[in-house]
C-alpha cells in the first residue's frame, strides 16, 4: 500500500482540502515523500484551526443574539427612565414659569 494513502482525507463544512493530492503535488515538485507528508499534515492543521464551521458560526450567532436581545432591554429601560425625566423637569418647569407669570402679574398691578 502506498504510504501518502495513509494520508486524511477530511471534508470541512466551510472548505474541502485533499491532502493526498496536495502531497502527491509536493513529490512531483521534487519534495521527499516525508516532507511532502509533513507539509500535507501541517496545512491541514492551520485549515482546521482557521475555518469556521456551522457549529461555530450558529453559537457565535446564539451569543450575538443573546447580547442584542440584552442591549436593547438596557436601551429600552434607560429611554424609559429619561422620558420619565423629561416630563418631570417639564411640568416642574411649567410650574415654576406659571408662578414666575402669576408673580410679575400680581406685582404689575
Amino acid at each position: 500500500m502506498d504510504p501518502l494513502n495513509e494520508l486524511p482525507r477530511r471534508a470541512m463544512t466551510a472548505i474541502v482540502f485533499d491532502t493526498l493530492a496536495y502531497a502527491e503535488k509536493l513529490e512531483a515538485a521534487g519534495f521527499t515523500h516525508e516532507q511532502a507528508k509533513g507539509q500535507a499534515h501541517a496545512l491541514r492543521e492551520i485549515i482546521d484551526d482557521q475555518i469556521a464551521t456551522k457549529q461555530d458560526l450558529a453559537a457565535l450567532d446564539a451569543s450575538v443574539s443573546t447580547r442584542i436581545a440584552a442591549l436593547d432591554a438596557s436601551v429600552s429601560a434607560r429611554l424609559s427612565e429619561t422620558k420619565a425625566e423629561l416630563i418631570k423637569w417639564y411640568i416642574g418647569t411649567m410650574f415654576a414659569m406659571t408662578a414666575l407669570v402669576v408673580g410679575l402679574v400680581k406685582l404689575i398691578h
